[in-house]
């Protein structure tokens, strides 16, 4: 089973609502009719705090996740959306799910809480090896120590799928069960007397193996339209 992570962005910046409408009226269906097993949205939906530790894009983003057998099925998808007016861009993933929910609601509803995505771009004075290393090694049993996550996913690019499509490393989608667990930097790192050092512990990781001027991060609100079946 092959997983791809698309990402939408627009070329003119427009109103969140409209492009929302775009994505859910004319891009799902479209691509619920390609039989995907798996399929799932995340949408910049979500309102971004006035205040935050993170730097949050104000730009509207989607994150869709595909599930399939079909190694065709990026043609098979520009064969069925319109893309004028957007910047679609692929990506051919492996996945791993350090901590994971147990879904109980049903497809097509919201998921609780917020996603906090990144797209990870490694330091440049790391090798690809040591980049991993202190990813998976280092910052993944560090993140998971501190922040309340409730879901966890850890996306390594294998390939772009789609021409023109920006060099990252990784996607990852940490999933808070409620907003404030994410946009609360107390609840975020760990309490009152824990949140201020264990800040600065995560920052100086960041910064040693994250291009931090290449990375990205959002806000989202996911929703599943058709869930994996294991």
């Amino acid at each position: 089973m092959n997983k791809y992570l698309y990402l939408l962005r627009e070329t003119t910046p427009g109103p969140a609502a409209a492009f929302k409408s775009r994505i859910l009226d004319e891009w799902m269906p479209a691509l619920r009719s390609l039989n995907p097993a798996g399929l799932k949205l995340s949408l910049t939906d979500a309102p971004r705090p006035r205040l935050t530790v993170l730097p949050l894009r104000k730009d509207n983003l989607a994150l869709i996740s595909v599930w399939s057998d079909s190694a065709a099925f990026t043609d098979q998808l520009l064969a069925a959306v319109n893309t004028e007016g957007l910047i679609l861009q692929g990506y051919q993933v492996e996945e791993s799910v350090p901590v994971a929910y147990d879904k109980s609601w049903p497809d097509g509803t919201p998921s609780p809480g917020v996603v906090l995505l990144t797209l990870l771009k490694q330091n440049p004075k790391l090798s690809y090896q040591e980049f991993m290393h202190e990813w998976h090694g280092r910052h993944t049993p560090k993140a998971m120590r501190i922040h309340p996550f409730w879901n966890y996913i850890r996306n390594v690019i294998q390939a772009p799928v789609v021409q023109g499509s920006p060099a990252f490393e990784g996607i990852v989608e940490e999933h808070f069960r409620t907003r404030q667990d994410c946009v609360n930097p107390v609840r975020m790192f760990g309490g009152p007397l824990k949140f201020i050092p264990h800040m600065i512990e995560v920052g100086l990781h960041a910064q040693h193996f994250l291009d931090l001027k290449s990375t990205e991060n959002y806000l989202l609100t996911e929703t599943h339209f058709i869930s994996r079946q294991p």
